[in-house]
């Protein structure tokens, strides 16, 4: 599997922390080239200086915001040519959206 990640451009979201860092170094070392979106952008400029400004490119995304996640894809097809691996890391953690019932003591 690792062959298939050399010289491919892939989108990582949620790239500022855990999980999305881990999978960013293990690809960087795999040889893909890297998009990287998150929140916190000092932390992604941070990851793209510690791997190689070279093949990481990196740009602030919010997954809510239509079109910060446009930008990213476009980034994205403009190194490539085309859309292809994506590894989505974000989460969404706003407690008012999420509709909760009220079970009454009920489990």
């Amino acid at each position: 599997m690792t062959e298939n990640i050399k010289d491919k451009v892939i989108v990582i979201t949620g790239a500022s922390s855990g999980l999305g860092v881990a999978a960013a170094r293990k690809l960087f070392r795999l040889g893909g080239k890297l998009v990287l979106g998150a929140r916190r952008l000092d932390r992604l400029q941070a990851l793209a200086k510690e791997l190689s400004s070279d093949g990481v490119t990196v740009t602030q995304t919010d997954v809510t915001q239509r079109n910060q996640v446009k930008r990213l894809v476009d980034l994205h097809a403009g190194h490539s040519g085309e859309v292809g691996p994506a590894l989505q890391e974000a989460r969404i953690r706003n407690v008012k959206r999420c509709k909760r019932k009220r079970t009454k003591g009920k489990i």
